[in-house]
């Protein structure tokens, strides 16, 4: 079944934190670098609302504190699923003064279906990319991925050694897709960066099922 995603068409204030006056713009506005699909359409939805106007306050950490649709589809079911949807996506935080500060943002998009794109992913991830880089290094001489993460690794995925099992890669940036699109089965990324933290993906084998 295809899922629907969001494709920005415009991205801009919509009021800024007190740290900043209202001439004033932040150095970096947020970016969305992760997203969760949207419930899916009716027919009827879908035919009348194929663009939305979000308004997010996205969190110093990048994440998304209070969502707004401000053309709801009137299916109420559906708009409560899709605000609590919005409030899993993860951005780059905006940057004003070399800090991360909290911010208001409006968003203009599109949705479109997409077939799944699936496939196993383990993650690392970090805050210092001197460490990200360490890590990097070790893992090309050898060393066992999942023991560096559980050492060193700050996700939820730790418990499971970064397991994420099988991941729909649309949900990542066009140029993430595009980097683990090239990984091979067991193959690493360089260290990406992703808001303020700094990722490692390994690509998993695909485990054959039981006889």
């Amino acid at each position: 079944m295809k899922q629907l995603y969001l494709f920005l068409l415009a991205l801009a204030l919509w009021c800024g934190c007190a740290s900043i006056q209202p001439q004033e713009l932040p150095d970096k506005l947020p970016n969305l670098i992760e997203q969760e699909p949207f419930p899916p359409m009716s027919y009827a939805v879908s035919k009348t609302h194929n663009e939305f106007d979000l308004r997010l306050q996205i969190e110093d950490n990048g994440n998304v504190l209070k969502a707004e649709i401000l053309n709801p589809t009137g299916d109420a079911e559906w708009d409560s699923i899709a605000i609590q949807r919005i409030g899993k996506w993860r951005f780059s935080p905006a940057i004003h003064v070399g800090k991360p500060i909290r911010m208001w943002i409006s968003i203009r998009a599109y949705v479109k279906a997409e077939d799944p794109l699936t496939m196993g992913l383990a993650e690392f991830v970090c805050m210092d990319p001197r460490l990200a880089d360490s890590v990097y290094a070790l893992l090309l001489t050898g060393e066992d991925f999942g023991r560096l993460v559980s050492l060193f690794s700050i996700s939820k995925s730790k418990a499971n050694n970064g397991d994420l099992g099988q991941v729909d890669i649309h949900r990542y940036t066009h140029g993430m897709q595009k980097t683990l699109l090239h990984l091979k089965e067991n193959e690493i990324t360089e260290p990406l960066t992703m808001g303020q933290q700094y990722v490692i993906f390994k690509r998993l084998a695909l485990k054959m099922p039981l006889q």
